[in-house]
């Protein structure tokens, strides 16, 4: 992830250059954006990738643009004295060359390049890109210069996880530094998981293999990606205290836990745990009313604080919307590529709006699931009954 600051009072400017990081998928682009002289100084105390400067620059916002702040923003950003960090690359734009004045001297000493940016062409926008796009390689060969990180990732049932494949395509596209381990058990049918003794005999047989790849790594940097019962195996494993490392990031999705789960065990265990929801995840639903011990965390969350360690997050979709191909970018080069290859902090996402029929809904799944203990013990009860009878 490049980080990006941009300080500039002109709104039109600077909103063009956001959309065309946006309309070209930069998803490994983060953008901060800045009116003032002022509003910069407060944001430089974090180290930015690339900055784009008007030559022309109120102090605080609303002011009169002058040379003479954006200049005086520079000399404290080079400034050995002063706590601010110098971006590893400054664009100066200005509308006009001849508005640097008596300052062109010194702006051409602090600037890599000062770039006419008048309204009237959208030439500079390009070679704003073309700054954009050499960062972005530059953090790309400092990403594949290395190769001591883990992938694991973890399927769901019904299913022979394909998209573990095309995830780990994904990923060497933006780098070479990952050794990819899939968790594989073949093709676990719907009864067989639905019967709790079953499901969870699994789980602990997968479980054990997934504790043993991660004992025999310990030097190495550990992601994981679990979908559906994916999930809910990295549960268990993680629960039986037999791995001491730490893991750098965990990623759940269309997770069958319950909401109201006690998951400290994952969380402690990593640096950061994200869990993705789907909104219309109506395999989540029918989970969480019809068996024991399923919830819908994947759809509705899990009910603990989003914090630095932890975070639930909602997009539009169902139980597989994370592997869609035909989008563009696919999800996960949106949301995970970025998470896995350079570390960057998880960006927010809730989409959740109310609609007609949802507390409906939500109480009908309620009533459901605590009845279903119910529908799975009567036939049993019915049978000794009738057995007792005879």
């Amino acid at each position: 992830m490049i980080k990006i600051l941009i300080v500039d009072d002109n709104i039109k400017r600077t909103q063009l250059i956001c959309k065309e990081i946006e309309t070209r998928g930069l998803s490994r682009v983060s953008v901060t954006v800045c009116d003032s002289a002022d509003a910069a100084r407060l944001e430089l105390h974090a180290l930015y990738d690339l900055m784009i400067l008007d030559v022309l620059l109120p102090k605080k916002s609303d002011g009169v643009p002058q040379a003479i702040h954006s200049l005086k923003l520079l000399e404290d950003i080079y400034n050995p004295n002063k706590r601010y960090l110098k971006p590893n690359l400054t664009i100066g734009l200005t509308a006009e060359l001849k508005d640097i004045g008596e300052y062109k001297e010194k702006f051409e000493h602090r600037f890599a390049v000062v770039i006419p940016a008048s309204m009237n062409s959208i030439d500079w926008l390009t070679k704003i890109m073309v700054c954009v796009d050499s960062v972005l390689g530059q953090e790309q060969k400092i990403i594949s210069s290395s190769t001591d990180k883990l992938l694991i990732t973890i399927h769901g049932i019904r299913t022979y996880g394909k998209w573990q494949q095309t995830l780990k395509e994904a990923i060497n596209k933006y780098s070479r530094e990952f050794e990819p381990v899939e968790m594989k058990y073949g093709f676990f049918d719907l009864i067989s998981f639905s019967i709790p003794y079953l499901r969870d005999r699994k789980a602990d047989k997968i479980a054990r293999r997934l504790i043993g790849v991660l004992n025999k790594n310990p030097e190495k940097s550990i992601y994981i990606v679990a979908h559906s019962y994916g999930t809910y195996i990295l549960s268990r494993a993680l629960s039986m205290n037999e791995f001491d490392g730490k893991i750098r990031r965990i990623i759940l999705c269309g997770s069958p836990l319950q909401h109201g789960a006690n998951i400290d065990h994952i969380v402690n265990k990593s640096d950061v745990t994200i869990n993705e929801c789907g909104t219309s995840d109506c395999v989540l639903i029918v989970a969480r009313s019809l068996l024991i011990g399923m919830g819908d965390a994947g759809r509705v969350g899990f009910s603990r604080e989003n914090g630095r360690d932890f975070i639930n997050r909602y997009h539009p979709g169902g139980h597989s919307l994370y592997f869609v191909e035909s989008e563009h970018p696919t999800f996960y080069e949106k949301y995970w590529v970025p998470l896995l290859t350079t570390d960057a902090e998880p960006i927010h996402s809730d989409c959740r709006e109310n609609f007609v029929g949802e507390d409906l809904l939500d109480l009908t799944v309620k009533i459901l699931s605590l009845i279903k203990p119910v529908v799975y013990f009567a036939p049993l009860c019915f049978g000794l009954f009738y057995f007792l009878k005879l």
